[in-house]
């Protein structure tokens, strides 16, 4: 399969293979590293650390298996679960040949006591109660529809941890493997656990670390008032040597995207499957999830990760992804669908040759050494080669301007215009489009590029056959929820019902739809029958800075002489202020955004009186060729 990996090995007394992908398990490509100077101070550095050489994976004919391997260091390294087994892999030393060790792993009998205080009460939801234990066993795991959520968390290293190591590289590698562990096993709740920030002290410890309290401690306000403050994760783990005991740590629940997020995890000598595990749990925790009861499941798995007590297991049950569902659909952790990144030493990451983005003082930048050797028109120092004065632009062609009458912007809807490059400069034209007002169907006219019939829309989303749906499909809009609303508050990241007036500005309901969409990642669509009506739409995704096309777009008509105007149903035709009159550009053209004339090929601007090449004064001439040829169909 193209992306995956294969190797064959022999453990358990039988030959397995492994299939295996490539995952992303960083935050950003650059992943910063704080360490400490001789003063105890930290200091920021982005040094290279391996960002695509972790792995996930599956042994070849056991069903619901979990490979979790690294390939950073010269060979296969992690951890192997095949129900409730669990080895690990690791290369032979000095081996010449790829040979690797394949151990089992088995938990101690001190790895297995509580992982929380004994008589420990959680505030329970009524949904999860009791009187709807029987109904949650029958829950697969994958029944809701979910967005993916992004944890951007923070590996922390005590002094007593680095000491273990007694080097920073080793320490980072520890938490790593960790870290990549604790991300696999929150796939299972559609969630990953991305490695942002690792910092180590490698002199001495900020604060004492002898109270284990998030918050209300020496070393938890240190977090909150320096840390917390300045790289705002929204989860966090810093392991200790010797403490705590896991029964003495109990994270915050509800804490996670908040200050209060800081786990403290014992390391205690344990194998770092065993303190993944662990740590799954107690982040699971600071999300809100309850500890299982014991109707909860988890496939092919005897134990799961929030059992009571410890386990080897690599899932969460069926119980836990229904609570995470429950939380996260009420508004808890919003922040894990935000995706910004702050590079906190810009010079380091941001502009240098070889990006492949012009940073000031560069002419071009064609990228790396490899992609530089073959490229014509700049050197891998940035500067342009002999000669060149371009590299790259809708209006770069052999690393000078392209000639006059290039298409740089081709047509991309019916209302849109095409653009052309003027022959003296690398930029392509402004993007103009249709005269707001401009019929582009029978029920329809053009908006800011866009042709207002819903039925148009429709098409876009769900194929040729869609078209708009009955006025009871929009009632849907009423609801206030993903697949039906006017707004969504981005920050609280919440959806706020239409009014009665509006609902037709909210979320585009079509019905007629005769295959399933391809869709961008992260978006669902609904298929509701209301009064005997089928209706489809798509929810809005979560996340901000992703193009939403289930919309109804602005200029939509919504009532007699009105269109939508930022949600609300408020617009006036009047306000349109359509004049391309046919006899504006001499029933040869059509009027832009600008209200000048866009000639039909053959006819030349600004009037389209006089026979030329087409097009409009503002986007350009297109090319001689396409005038002559509609001067001879005119004759």
């Amino acid at each position: 399969m193209p992306g995956w990996l294969s190797y064959s090995l022999h453990f358990g007394g039988k030959r397995h293979v492994i299939h295996m992908r490539r995952k992303k398990l960083f935050w950003s490509r650059h992943l910063l590293v704080m360490t400490q100077d001789d003063q105890g101070a930290l200091q920021m550095d982005y040094p290279f650390i391996p960002p695509d050489c972790y792995y996930l994976g599956y042994l070849e004919e056991i069903p619901l298996s979990m490979v979790t391997l690294d390939t950073c260091y010269g060979g296969l390294e992690g951890i192997m679960k095949l129900d409730d087994l669990a080895y690990e892999i690791k290369p032979l030393s000095s081996s010449q040949r790829f040979e690797h060790i394949v151990s089992q792993i088995v938990a101690d009998s001190i790895a297995t006591v509580p992982t929380y205080k004994l008589g420990l009460k959680e505030d329970r939801d009524l949904l999860f109660s009791q009187a709807n234990a029987s109904v949650v066993t029958r829950l697969s795991s994958k029944m809701y529809s979910s967005h993916h959520g992004y944890v951007k968390s923070l590996a922390l290293s005590s002094h007593s941890m680095y000491s273990v190591f007694n080097n920073v590289s080793k320490c980072a590698q520890f938490l790593i493997s960790v870290f990549n562990l604790i991300d696999t096993f929150f796939l299972g709740l559609d969630i990953n656990y991305y490695v942002a920030f690792i910092i180590i002290y490698n002199q001495r410890d900020p604060n004492v670390l002898n109270n284990y309290h998030p918050t209300d401690s020496p070393y938890g306000r240190y977090y909150v008032y320096n840390l917390y403050a300045l790289l705002a994760p929204h989860s966090s783990i810093i392991m200790i040597k010797n403490v705590p005991q896991d029964a003495e740590f109990e994270p915050v629940a509800y804490a996670i995207c908040n200050r209060g997020n800081l786990i403290m995890l014992g390391y205690l000598g344990r194998q770092y499957l065993i303190l993944a595990i662990v740590g799954a749990q107690k982040v699971a925790r600071s999300f809100g999830v309850y500890y299982d009861d014991p109707y909860c499941s988890c496939q092919r798995r005897s134990q799961c990760i929030m059992n009571n007590y410890f386990a080897l297991t690599d899932s969460f049950s069926n119980c836990s992804f229904m609570h995470m569902q429950h939380i996260l659909g009420g508004g808890v952790a919003q922040c894990i669908y935000s995706s910004e990144m702050v590079y906190f030493n810009r010079s380091l990451t941001r502009e240098h040759c070889g990006n492949y983005r012009v940073d000031p003082l560069e002419q071009c930048d064609c990228g790396s050494f490899k992609q530089c050797y073959s490229n014509l028109c700049c050197h891998n120092d940035c500067t342009f080669t002999t000669g060149s004065i371009c590299n790259t632009g809708r209006c770069c062609t052999n690393c000078t301007y392209s000639p006059a009458g290039t298409l740089c912007r081709p047509i991309q809807t019916v209302c849109d215009l095409p653009e052309y490059c003027r022959g003296g400069s690398l930029t392509c034209p402004d993007d103009f489009y249709m005269q707001d007002g401009t019929p582009c169907t029978e029920v329809g006219y053009c908006y800011h590029g866009n042709c207002t019939d819903r039925s148009v829309h429709c098409k876009e989303i769900f194929g040729k056959n869609a078209v708009n749906g009955a006025d009871v499909c929009y009632t849907i809009n009423r609801r206030g929820d993903r697949y039906g609303h006017c707004r969504r508050n981005e920050r609280l990241m919440a959806s706020t019902a239409c009014n009665l007036e509006d609902i037709q500005c909210g979320r585009l309901q079509c019905s007629n739809v005769t295959h399933l969409p391809r869709l961008q990642e992260h978006v669902g669509f609904h298929q509701s029958k209301i009064s005997g009506v089928w209706c489809f739409g798509l929810d809005s995704h979560r996340g901000t800075g992703t193009n939403d096309v289930g919309h109804v777009r602005s200029g939509t008509p919504c009532a007699h002489g009105k269109f939508c105007q930022n949600t609300y149903c408020n617009g006036t035709i009047a306000q349109l202020n359509y004049d391309c009159i046919p006899e504006k550009c001499s029933y040869r053209g059509i009027c832009n955004n600008n209200r000048n004339c866009h000639c039909h090929i053959g006819w030349d601007p600004p009037r389209c009186v006089d026979r030329g090449a087409g097009g409009s004064t503002d986007s350009g001439p297109p090319p001689e060729e396409c005038g002559q040829s509609g001067k001879v169909m005119s004759q």
